[in-house]
């Protein structure tokens, strides 16, 4: 399995389906014009040659004020400032993939990319997710994901990410 960026010339979105009905139609439908748009960036696992989709996930950058992050991390930053964020907009794997560890890889994926794009290209405090559903959160919180009780979101530093992966490495 290798994830890219999306191709709408080589990547078949047409037999993607989850069990959430809006990441399914928002990958058919919208993914393509969002990428042109620069709105978000679109990446898709592919398993073998076929081109099939069998999960995807988007980036896009984000910021959240001050006063939403946890107090721990607020104080961090100057006063009257936004804190830069990675947004995890969207994350789902074909139904075909149920219980084959693809949503662990893709947010793995999408963890690692945005932790080295924040070292090396641009500046992000966290990744923040906003859970479709109680099933997301509990997905997420097993990653260390922080509920942000006000808006719903979740935050999870870059600091925590380096630890994550300094863990997965060393295991």
């Amino acid at each position: 399995m290798k994830v890219f960026l999306l191709n709408t010339k080589t990547h078949d979105r047409r037999k993607f389906y989850c069990e959430e009905d809006s990441l399914t139609e928002y990958l058919q439908k919208q993914a393509s014009q969002d990428m042109k748009k620069s709105l978000a960036a679109c990446f898709v696992l592919i398993d073998g040659a076929d081109n099939l989709i069998k999960g995807y996930y988007t980036l896009t950058s984000e910021s959240l004020d001050r006063n939403e992050i946890p107090e721990d991390y607020e104080n961090k930053i100057p006063d009257n400032y936004n804190v830069p964020v990675t947004l995890l907009g969207r994350l789902a794997r074909d139904i075909t993939m149920k219980g084959k560890g693809a949503g662990e890889f893709l947010l793995l994926d999408a963890l690692w990319r945005s932790y080295e794009i924040s070292k090396k290209e641009i500046g992000s405090m966290a990744v923040v997710v906003d859970p479709i559903n109680e099933y997301a959160i509990g997905f997420y919180t097993r990653y260390g994901f922080i509920l942000l009780p006000d808006s719903g979101k979740m935050f999870l530093p870059m600091k925590a990410i380096s630890k994550l992966f300094d863990q997965l490495i060393h295991n």
